[in-house]
């Protein structure tokens, strides 16, 4: 592990130095939230792929595949669709409220649009909920990372990771974060290609890989698990793909990257990049899941690994570079991941501080200068932090790539029709708008609160169904946003709104 901490630890000072460039170039709240408007396209799209896949996939993916096999692919086939669709939809638009409208978080892009402080309140108050979600899967992957690598307990790993993640946010914001995203990313998608490869080669090919998984599984569901569906039911599958490839509109951190971007013009390159990022990102979940499982029924693992196994499926990746691979490349991987975790994790924690210091002060009348935004923000950042441990530490047993889908379901069935659907059919109203943010946020939220309690109505009701509590959620959001707008005033845009929605 000698060699492994020391490619790890130079990678990562490396990352902090890149953090500290940042800091230095970090001197208002348009570059400690925005960026300052300064993305190339390059960046854009690597700091959109990292925002999406990051730590549920890097670590919580081939977790998944491990217990549930091809059926867990499904999340990962949306990549192909889903930046196509963010950027057609909301790209350029975002990018012109910015200029038009000074606009810096996606609560401000929905008073513009609504002309609703309430609207923008509640939006900011849905954002929080999620952001925190999110902060806290990144930080329990960060834990998986550092906990065997460095020997230490996995409750003091999410406290040690979220202290570098704190530090990291809180110096640079939001352009630490995407300076290291066009590092980290372009050596991730790297190592995904290599990993996948050596996955394929230490487990003899994928035919004879799925030959053995299909002829050994004790309990006669080998055939399903290299199915097309896995051990998930055809209606489960299909509901994340839904959910992964619309509910993209919703996601803050994806959304807020489009306020960035230096050329408008150059937009249209951006989800070709972002999307073979994401599906080469795909490569490795299968690739390790499959081997792993492989290894695993085969009888090839030492006690050790199947003991780490059986303590979590998310040590599969862990499982796989520890002993498979050369130390120098597990150290580049591990490394490459942490600071993913740590680009996404920055992405959330400043996205989410800017609802604290801007969105919801805004909502009650009131508005900070740039220079107590950034005050405040740093603040905000810490008690981010302490919540998102504590989170961390209480749902980290759900398996990392389920609560980032849980993260990602309570953005899309919030968010997704008032941004998505709102920023390209006029007939959307700020009712429509307000009532799918608080039906999409208490249902998804709901439900996983029941599925958590196993409460006989959802067990029997819907959980038998095998539909996704983010994917129903959504569902439901979009018909309360389009039925509630027909059903109310249409309202008057602004001409630079009306010229927008034209765009």
């Amino acid at each position: 592990m000698s060699t492994i901490r020391i490619v790890m630890g130079l990678y990562m000072l490396v990352v902090l130095y890149i953090g500290y460039l940042a800091m230095k170039q970090t001197e208002s709240s348009e570059d400690f939230f925005i960026a300052g408007k300064k993305l190339g396209l390059y960046a854009l799209a690597m700091a959109s792929f990292s925002a999406a896949i990051s730590g549920w996939v890097f670590v919580g993916g081939p977790g998944l595949y491990y217990n549930i096999g091809q059926g867990s692919l499904w999340m990962t086939f949306p990549t192909s669709v889903s930046f196509l669709m963010a950027w057609i939809i909301l790209g350029k638009r975002m990018r012109l409220l910015t200029d038009a409208k000074g606009c810096m978080t996606v609560s401000d892009t929905i008073y513009e649009r609504y002309n609703s402080k309430v609207v923008s309140g509640i939006s900011a108050a849905a954002l929080l909920v999620g952001l925190v979600l999110y902060l806290a899967n990144q930080i329990t992957s960060f834990a998986f990372i550092l906990s065997p690598i460095f020997n230490i307990k996995h409750e003091w790993a999410v406290i040690i990771g979220m202290l570098i993640v704190l530090v990291y946010s809180a110096a640079g914001g939001m352009l630490a974060g995407v300076y290291t995203d066009v590092f980290q990313g372009t050596i991730m998608i790297i190592a995904s290609i290599l990993i996948f490869f050596a996955s394929l080669n230490v487990g003899g090919g994928t035919v004879n890989m799925t030959t053995t998984i299909a002829n050994t599984m004790a309990d006669g569901t080998g055939a399903n698990f290299v199915g097309p569906w896995g051990l998930a039911s055809p209606i489960t599958a299909m509901s994340w793909f839904f959910l992964l490839s619309i509910g993209i509109v919703g996601q803050p951190h994806i959304v807020h990257k489009f306020f960035m971007v230096r050329d408008t013009n150059k937009l249209k390159w951006g989800p070709t990049l972002a999307a073979i990022g994401g599906m080469v990102a795909g490569l490795l979940w299968f690739g390790v899941g499959l081997v792993v499982k492989y290894l695993s029924l085969s009888g090839q693992l030492s006690a050790e690994s199947m003991e780490l196994l059986a303590n979590s499926a998310d040590n599969t990746i862990v499982v796989f570079l520890n002993n498979y691979t050369p130390k120098i490349i597990a150290g580049l991987v591990y490394a490459g991941i942490a600071s993913a975790i740590m680009s996404t994790a920055d992405s959330f924690i400043n996205i989410a501080s800017a609802a604290i210091v801007r969105d919801l002060p805004f909502a009650f009348g009131k508005e900070l200068d740039s220079k107590e935004e950034l005050v405040y923000g740093r603040i905000a950042v810490v008690i981010l932090s302490i919540i998102a441990v504590i989170l961390a530490l209480t749902l980290g047993s759900q398996g990392i790539a389920l609560l980032g889908a849980f993260g990602w379901g309570t953005f899309a069935a919030a968010l997704a029709p008032a941004v998505g659907i709102g920023f390209n059919w006029k007939r959307g109203t700020k009712e429509g708008a307000l009532w799918s943010i608080i039906v999409g946020l208490v249902l998804n939220v709901g439900l996983e609160v029941a599925k958590t309690l196993q409460l006989p109505f959802y067990v029997n009701n819907i959980a038998s169904k095998g539909i996704y509590n983010g994917t129903l959620s959504l569902a439901v959001s979009i018909i309360v946003y389009i039925g509630v707008s027909y059903m109310t005033k249409e309202q008057q845009l602004d001409r630079e709104m009306e010229a927008l929605l034209d765009a």
